[in-house]
């Protein structure tokens, strides 16, 4: 799908953790959770809290596996279709790639605007899966006001910072897989690193990312696949420079963790 929209208010819900895919997602957070987690960068969640992640991007809550009460809105749309909302007069996608780099893509938004955005997020969502011309109209509409706020927000919004997690060595393992996670990590070297027991040290990984600690590595190995397929990089050479000693082995971890090949996924994109 071009675009998604989504609007949701939980008792209880189970936390899926960090994770990446390959559209932009405008996540918008009311209220319930604690800390979330851009690549290397987490934010100490506030109300109306919006964050924009661009595809290919590990992200998601941290430290919060069982959310009590928790309220979010989220739109998500594929690069192509965020092109089209700049009717060639100026490339959002590339301007919000450029907002990630630049650690401004956190805002705090005013009641008025997080009250537009969550009130064009359901609207969104309730339109019917087959759409005519007026129902598109209707949702552009709709999403190209969301983008308004987001852009607005960007120049002039409230910024919010990354929080620096020196109480938790977790976050400074995250940060080293993203620093290695294309040479040959193992669980006895980096507890070796940390001065932790393997058991401690992969409980406590998964407890803050809710990630396994080579399921992480490969996810990061993945993300920078996807990266080097639009190269002339060929597969083989991809799989070895993104930690793989093999191509049937990347192979086998692309598809599993992608749903599709790397040739199909070059295709599709």
């Amino acid at each position: 799908m071009d675009y998604m929209a989504h609007y949701e208010r939980s008792p209880s819900l189970n936390s899926q953790g960090l994770h990446f895919h390959d559209y932009f997602e405008f996540y918008f957070h009311i209220k319930g959770g604690r800390l979330y987690c851009v690549d290397d960068n987490v934010f100490e969640l506030k109300t109306n809290h919006l964050i924009i992640i661009p595809p290919l991007h590990m992200h998601g809550l941290v430290c919060d596996r069982d959310l009590v009460d928790y309220q979010r809105a989220w739109l998500y749309l594929t690069p192509e279709t965020l092109s089209k909302c700049g009717f060639e007069k100026f490339d959002l996608s590339t301007r919000l790639e450029e907002a990630n780099k630049n650690h401004s893509f956190a805002n705090q938004l005013g009641p008025e605007d997080s009250k537009i955005f969550i009130s064009y997020v359901q609207e969104i969502e309730k339109m019917p899966q087959k759409k005519g011309p007026a129902e598109l109209l209707s949702d552009y509409s709709k999403i190209l006001k969301i983008l308004e706020i987001v852009e607005r927000n960007l120049t002039s919004g409230s910024k919010l910072s990354a929080q620096k997690l020196s109480h938790n060595p977790m976050h400074n393992v995250l940060h080293y897989i993203n620093e290695h996670y294309s040479e040959n990590l193992s669980i006895k070297e980096l507890s070796s690193h940390f001065n932790m027991s393997e058991s401690s040290l992969s409980h406590e990984f998964k407890k803050y990312s809710n990630k396994g600690l080579y399921e992480y590595i490969l996810y990061k190995r993945i993300i920078k696949a996807k990266e080097l397929l639009f190269t002339d990089m060929n597969l083989t050479q991809i799989a070895l420079e993104c930690g793989f000693n093999d191509y049937s082995n990347f192979l086998r971890v692309f598809k599993k963790l992608s749903g599709t090949s790397p040739k199909e996924y070059k295709k599709w994109h």
